[in-house]
């Protein structure tokens, strides 16, 4: 290549630069979207991994009913050549001054696992010092470091408490918990824990350890999730059963010992007296039967069972997990839907350059340039618009994108921020696939030019010819037709490219505008469809036992109150291969025919109302659609402290928020061998403030036996919350779609111009305004807008469908519905564009200079 030809090159860059930073915009666009996108889970997942790594997660975690000793930790001693453990004491709280449930953990004097992230402050150093979790500060904003700090609970559980005043020396947050909200679940109160407290050694009273983590060296340096980590885990899993199953049948020994050395003295008494008087004697009758009564009691003690569980039982590990996956879904579908447009595109670019200099191309070959050196031209101008478009979006896309996304989950889960990571078989794809929109393009339509003769390349390309309409054979409607509507009809038939690219590319994007209002629609159904429609109570009272007069008096005395359902409410699991354990609120309503006043169940496409049987459960759709189970089915639920049970779907119903499963009180007492005691209310409000609201609350609290009252203004307030975070990601697909769009349409719309400027410039010949010249361009736009909004309201409804099965997390079903404001919305930006795209070209046509436009190239 010669000096002068790379100067015509670079000129001929500099002549068409709007087309070629248009290349270069769409191929910015495209690569970033991808790239960033695809950045995004593994990003997320590598901030979890180090984070983990850091803090020393524990890989498995031992407890036990009858809780461990010290005979438990030297059996793991034994074995510190491949584990580190760590030995925990805890105990939940129900706090009556705060309505919160509390789990209190006494903090080691090293950290060795489980460390501590401190948020604010720092960690306690004296005994009157307490650190709470960061969560109690979102709960509890009137908590501050230097606040004091009361437990205040039942009499046996302060018992349990050396001291119960604490000051406030900082926040924290837990590796083992990296979600936000839950906490996991407990036999105390309402059955959730809402956050944690640590306090210095030796603040408990218990003697016993109440939970053993341990970490395994063998998964130290392996990435969390990952198939060689399952793998691993399970196997250290077994090793830890088998060590650890000796002790069970030796703690039952122990404590049957030492309840034999309790009663020794009543079985010397008795013995003593068999010896002195007669056996008939009252006293010795009653010495001897009560001593077989603790005997029988001793023999009746079990040997406690051991549970073993590792990280997937953390709340939010594994839910988190899945959300990076979903990301890494969504990043395998939408970015090559956002790259497929481009390509579409770039391929109708670079077929106009190749037509516009078809002249130069034979003037080249006549000189005796060869086919490579005359097609290097495209190879360089395509070639500089991809490498250039590739590296700015690369740059911009994995350093915002990930971000951004991270940002939205940011509400959910409290890890640190993410740091961002070129992966570079991703970056390698995009230069590819942009090379591909742009050399390849470019080859498949050189390949004939270059084949033909130098003389055919310096006579101009003979125009298409013109064919009959098939709505010329509708001589009615032809005949009424004006001359411009009927050269308007001709040009779009004419060339039918240009109408495809124009109408998938106008597609594309008016789907992705509808895909992104239409999550913002399914997100914001969720709250106004959830606490207004499906729930119809203000409050949930959870007790500590069957309700009383005097509990049944206090909730209905307050003016706001309006009417209460009796019911048994617990927290339970539901745990199968594949999925991750998910917590449900059961519900048992003490009087079924009235739940629905309370809850309304209803099949959510047709709002058939479901009323609660005696033959099974009625579970929430989201439910049915994590476990991939039908009506029929059953479902394994297991309770706090017991085995699992499984439970029959009678019904699925609608829900959007959290799980419940719901079963008559016949039924419980099928499945669970035990009569329901109903431990909660539904209680409806005639109307109430939330000054009132939190007056009511406050009085229940100061009723002997009253646990937790859970406002549902306040849940609501929290749901939504987390929803506006979420409305971020809406809001990457909008610009983005709404960027692509209107570089879509200008581009097509020049080449639409350039390709047409000698019959644009006739028409100006004979005596046409510029603003008729500008609608004989724009009512074809108009046309073809209108034909891609159309093709894109229904693969709107295609991706916005897919997008909602992959993001969707696995406590959260959003509502599948497209508000038709979204679909106007989405029009009247993609006709804007349009608009936009067609003031620019006025500009342009204003300036056609007619002579040299006509000037023959014969």
């Amino acid at each position: 290549m010669t000096k002068a030809y790379f100067k015509a090159i670079l000129r001929e860059i500099w002549r068409s630069k709007a087309r070629f930073f248009s290349i270069l915009l769409i191929i910015f666009l495209g690569v970033a979207f991808y790239t960033g996108i695809r950045a995004t889970g593994p990003d997320m997942l590598q901030a979890a991994d180090d984070y983990f790594a850091k803090q020393q997660l524990a890989t498995n975690s031992v407890q036990s009913t009858l809780g461990l000793t010290k005979a438990d930790t030297q059996v793991l001693a034994k074995h510190r050549d491949v584990l580190n453990y760590q030995a925990v004491k805890t105990l939940d709280v129900n706090q009556l001054n705060n309505n919160r449930v509390v789990r209190v953990a006494e903090l080691p004097t090293t950290q060795r696992l489980n460390r501590l992230r401190v948020v604010s402050g720092r960690l306690p150093q004296r005994a009157n010092e307490i650190v709470l979790d960061s969560q109690a500060q979102t709960l509890q904003p009137s908590l501050k470091i230097g606040s004091t700090y009361r437990i205040v609970s039942s009499k046996a559980l302060n018992q349990q408490f050396k001291r119960r005043t604490f000051t406030v020396v900082g926040f924290v947050n837990s590796p083992r918990y990296v979600e936000n909200t839950s906490r996991g679940v407990t036999t105390v109160g309402k059955g959730t824990l809402d956050y944690f407290a640590y306090v210095r050694p030796h603040t408990l009273k218990t003697g016993v350890t109440t939970r053993l983590d341990v970490q395994f060296k063998n998964l130290i340096g392996v990435t969390p999730y990952t198939a060689k980590y399952n793998r691993r885990n399970r196997e250290n899993t077994t090793k830890l059963k088998r060590w650890l199953r000796p002790q069970a049948k030796q703690r039952q020994q122990s404590l049957q010992r030492q309840a034999r050395q309790k009663i020794a003295p009543l079985a010397k008494t008795v013995a003593t007296l068999k010896t002195q008087v007669p056996a008939t004697t009252p006293q010795l009758v009653s010495l001897t039967q009560q001593l077989k009564q603790a005997e029988a009691k001793v023999a009746a003690i079990k040997a406690p069972t051991y549970i073993y569980t590792n990280r997937s039982d953390n709340p939010g590990y594994t839910e988190y997990h899945e959300n990076t996956q979903r990301v890494v879904a969504l990043s395998t579908v939408f970015p090559l839907f956002f790259i497929a447009i481009a390509a579409l595109i770039c391929l109708t670019t670079m077929t106009r350059m190749v037509e516009e200099l078809r002249l130069q191309m034979g003037t080249l070959k006549a000189l005796g340039y060869s086919n490579t050196a005359v097609g290097s031209e495209f190879m360089i101008y395509g070639g500089l618009a991809a490498l250039i478009g590739t590296g700015l979006g690369v740059i911009f896309g994995v350093n915002f994108f990930p971000q951004f996304i991270a940002q939205a989950y940011g509400s959910m889960y409290n890890l640190p921020a993410i740091s961002v990571q070129y992966i570079w078989s991703d970056i390698l794809i995009a230069l590819v696939i942009a090379l591909l929109c742009t050399l390849g393009t470019a080859l498949v339509v050189l390949r004939v030019d270059l084949r033909s003769l130098p003389a055919q390349l310096l006579q101009p390309k003979a125009p298409k010819a013109g064919k009959t309409l098939w709505l010329e054979r509708w001589t009615g409607f032809w005949r009424r037709l004006s001359f411009n509507h009927k050269i308007t009809l001709r040009n779009l038939f004419r060339y039918k490219q240009r109408l495809l690219m124009t109408v998938l590319g106008i597609a594309g994007c008016m789907a992705m505008m509808i895909t992104g209002f239409g999550l913002k629609d399914s997100i914001g159904d969720i709250g106004a469809k959830q606490f207004n429609e499906l729930w119809h109570y203000d409050a949930i009272v959870t007790r500590t036992g069957r309700e009383t007069a005097a509990q049944k008096r206090t909730i209905s005395r307050p003016k706001i109150y309006h009417a209460s359902l009796a019911l048994k409410s617990a927290q339970a699991t539901i745990k199968t291969a594949g999925v991750a354990e998910q917590t449900v609120t059961l519900g048992v309503p003490a009087q079924p025919q009235r739940l629905n006043t309370f809850v309304t169940l209803r099949q959510r496409q047709n709002h058939k109302r479901y009323q609660l049987g005696n033959q099974g459960a009625i579970i929430d759709e989201k439910l049915a659609k994590l476990y991939h189970v039908k009506v029929g089915d059953t479902l394994p639920l297991k309770l706090a402290g017991q085995t699992a049970k499984h439970v029959k779907i009678a019904a699925i119903a609608e829900n959007y928020v959290n799980h419940f499963v719901y079963i008559s009180s016949s039924y419980y007492q099928t499945v669970f061998g035990k009569k329901a005691v109903y431990n909660s209310n539904y209680v409806q409000f005639n109307s109430a403030s939330e000054h009132q609201a939190n007056a009511y609350a406050d009085t229940l609290l100061k009723q002997a036996g009253m646990m937790n009252v859970t406002l549902m203004a306040t849940e609501k307030k929290t749901t939504f919350k987390m929803f506006d975070s979420m409305n971020l990601v809406v809001l990457i697909f909008v610009i983005s779609a709404g960027a692509l769009a209107l570089v879509v349409l200008y581009n097509l719309t020049n080449i639409n111009v350039s390709e047409r400027i000698r019959e644009l410039s006739t028409i100006k010949v004979l005596g046409f305004y510029d603003g008729e010249v500008t609608m004989y361009i724009f009512r074809e736009n108009l046309i073809l807008t209108g034909l891609g909004i159309i093709v894109g309201c229904f693969l709107g409804d295609w991706l916005h469908h897919y997008i909602l099965q992959t993001a969707e997390t696995n406590a959260l079903m959003f509502s599948p519905g497209i508000h038709p404001l979204s679909y106007v919305y989405s029009a009247l930006l993609t006709v804007a564009f349009s608009l936009i795209v067609m003031v620019m070209m006025h500009r342009k046509l204003k300036h056609v200079n007619m002579l040299d436009a006509l000037k023959s190239v014969d």
